[in-house]
């Protein structure tokens, strides 16, 4: 073939676009239900169903599972219980969703008589499950604790010392998975942990370090000035140690800077004015959280389901303060603009600018390409996009370009499109636009190209 006539001229006729308000599917964000195992019982606790007949509804891509090791508080993982323990990983992998997982010896408040009086036990512990861990870390997003403390939320424990805690994190780490993130009850034990008052970098974000992948989550999100004890009432600035817990406005700041790499989530709790609609919108989006308990707590959840989401979007408007927090928990992809030019040579660049409207980024590298089709999708041309979506950070635009040439495109009309792909869980990124996919590969159509 030669090629097409350099004389020829494109038209470019983008398709209308909008944002819609409305929450969007995406992996690792939105609300998460609980779902609570022994590890040596195969039934959904209490009273429920077995493993496999377990079901999760399909919009949900977030499930916290949490695995009791009480009886195992004096001795090593049994056989059955590792069996176990793999069917409850394999079943919700096989759903298709994301895992927060959390191993606990306790569910009752009482960590001290429930926890192993021996922190080798622990150790052990981990080290019997990390072949699970390793092997399942695509779908195991996060594992909350380090299997210590009250309800495993890192309080109430013998094994809060900063000797403890730097073991018990260091051999997690050790033992899970490199994808996987390891989330931790309050900001001053990351702190403590990695002996530093400056939380991750750019340079040392997304790296195969151990401080890399340490998170946060916060089960007493909102709840007052300290977060039921998560701050304290230290400023940072006359923090003398590690292990200091900072006042509320200094542990947000830090929490904004920290998990620009790394997640935030967790539980809102108990009905008060920090959790009022207005200032929930604002902390949720300086913590950049990314996910919240679906299910609790139902008074801060119909409080927001009753107020006015009152920001100044237009779009947002006539929506509740509920709808408006659940369509921005994590990251929230919108394309403000799509330009295509040409030049002399009958090259085509595109630039798409997107925006991410949500509280948090992504923490994942997603593949971004543009896609060329014609109407009967049976011609296909696709440039991948140079661009790092774990950095496409809150309130900032990012410009897509690549360069295209038509020379070889046999048709004279053909339809421009976008495509976000995550290769870790298979699934298509969609974006908080108007525009319908162009196909069950989840190609969404920005406009039409005719070539004349």
């Amino acid at each position: 073939m030669l090629g097409r006539d350099t004389s020829s001229k494109t038209r470019w006729i983008p398709l209308p676009r909008g944002e819609k308000a409305e929450e969007l599917h995406n992996p690792y964000r939105g609300l998460y239900s609980l779902f609570r195992f022994y590890a040596d019982d195969d039934k959904l606790q209490p009273n429920g169903a077995v493993i496999e007949n377990v079901s999760v509804s399909d919009k949900q891509q977030l499930c916290l599972i949490e695995i009791n090791l009480i009886n195992f508080n004096d001795k090593p993982i049994s056989e059955n219980a590792l069996s176990i323990v793999g069917r409850i990983l394999a079943h919700f992998t096989s759903l298709g969703k994301q895992m927060i997982v959390r191993f606990l010896y306790d569910w009752d408040g009482k960590a001290i008589l429930s926890e192993p009086k021996d922190i080798t036990i622990i150790l052990n512990h981990m080290s019997k499950l990390s072949p699970l861990l390793k092997e399942y870390s695509k779908s195991i997003y996060i594992l909350q604790g380090l299997f210590i403390g009250s309800w495993g939320e890192m309080h109430s424990s013998r094994y809060l010392s900063e000797r403890h805690m730097v073991q018990l994190a260091k051999h997690l780490y050790e033992c899970s998975g490199t994808l996987t993130q390891i989330a931790l009850r309050c900001p001053s034990f990351w702190r403590m942990i990695f002996k530093t008052f400056h939380p991750l970098d750019e340079m040392t974000a997304f790296t195969q370090g151990q401080k890399a992948r340490f998170a946060l989550f916060n089960d007493g999100m909102m709840a007052s000035i300290s977060d039921y004890g998560t701050y304290g009432d230290i400023s940072s600035i006359n923090s003398k140690e590690y292990s200091d817990k900072w006042v509320r406005n200094d542990e947000l700041e830090f929490q904004n800077k920290l998990c620009q790499y790394v997640s935030n989530g967790g539980e809102v709790i108990n009905d008060c004015s920090y959790n009022d609609a207005e200032a929930a919108i604002k902390n949720l989006k300086t913590m950049r959280v990314s996910y919240l308990h679906g299910d609790y707590d139902k008074q801060v959840l119909e409080k927001w389901r009753a107020s006015r989401a009152d920001v100044a979007s237009s779009l947002w408007q006539n929506k509740s303060a509920y709808e408006y927090i659940v369509a921005h928990l994590g990251y929230r992809f919108v394309i403000e603009d799509v330009v295509v030019t040409s030049d002399k040579s009958y090259n085509l660049m595109v630039k798409i600018k997107i925006r991410n409207k949500g509280f948090a980024p992504c923490y994942n590298k997603f593949n971004v390409k543009i896609v060329v089709r014609n109407p009967s999708f049976s011609e296909s041309y696709e440039y991948k996009v140079d661009t790092d979506t774990r950095f496409w950070m809150p309130d900032t635009s990012v410009e897509l370009q690549a360069l295209i040439s038509p020379r070889d495109w046999k048709g004279d009309n053909y339809i421009l499109g976008l495509n976000i792909y995550d290769p870790r869980t298979e699934q298509n990124i969609q974006v908080a636009n108007t525009f319908k996919t162009a196909d069950y590969m989840g190609v969404y159509s920005l406009g039409n190209l005719l070539i004349t």
